[in-house]
């Protein structure tokens, strides 16, 4: 009853003769490297298998009677657990790629077709330090104007950036990863940071200090370049 064979034949079923949606979508979110458990609790007493599938391809077969759990790739095996007996599937070892749709099918003698529940999985980063670089600068009677641009080297999906402008009267924030500054010889230094967050998780630029990013074209005639990662395609 556990044979490869008859998991293609109960996927094909399933496949051919419909499906009751059991609820809404569900949206997941995973880090890489980390784990990630599809809930499920069937409402019916009575399960006589569970099909997991992985965009179109089948996953994982439950055959509660005898307790069979038939999983179709063996680089599977390790990453693939159920925890505390129950049907929910536990995902393990995340890789990019296993961001996708996800489907489950829960058949039943007491139903007249599977019930499924579908879930969508996205899998993200550890975001690494954010990189900054700087737009073209000008600098007249005695005023630094130019921009910075906040960036990723990777991993740049779904990043959401902001600025911190620390110093002079109040702290200030700023939305986007391009930060336009507008700093005057003579007034208190200022320190910028950007901030870079995804959904699992943050990090943070180098400090940049407005004074040093302006000597460069320091009116008086001082040289010290600001030495700034060049961003390629921004968001």
């Amino acid at each position: 009853a556990g044979s490869p064979t008859c998991l293609t034949l109960i996927y094909i079923l399933w496949q051919l003769t419909g499906s009751a949606v059991s609820g809404p979508v569900k949206e997941l979110v995973g880090s890489v490297g980390g784990a990630v458990t599809f809930p499920l609790k069937p409402k019916v007493k009575q399960v006589d298998s569970i099909v997991w599938t992985f965009n179109t391809t089948s996953l994982v077969t439950i055959q509660p009677e005898g307790g069979t759990i038939i999983v179709t790739q063996n680089r599977n095996k390790e990453r693939v657990d159920f925890p505390d007996g129950g049907y929910s599937l536990k995902l393990s070892k995340l890789k990019k790629n296993d961001s996708g749709i996800y489907s489950v099918g829960i058949y039943s003698s007491s139903l007249q077709h599977p019930s499924t529940q579908k879930y969508v999985l996205r899998v993200y980063e550890h975001l690494s330090k954010p990189k900054v670089t700087m737009g073209l600068q000008s600098n007249k009677n005695g005023t630094c104007v130019t921009n910075l641009t906040c960036c990723m080297e990777h991993g740049e999906e779904d990043v959401i950036y902001t600025w911190k402008a620390l110093g002079q009267a109040a702290n200030e924030s700023h939305n986007g990863s391009i930060l336009p500054i507008s700093w005057r010889w003579g007034e208190s230094d200022m320190t910028f940071i950007c901030v870079a967050r995804n959904p699992v998780s943050s990090n943070f630029s180098s400090p940049i200090l407005a004074r040093k990013l302006c000597e460069e074209n320091d009116p008086k005639g001082r040289s010290s370049k600001y030495g700034l990662f060049h961003c390629g395609n921004t968001k």
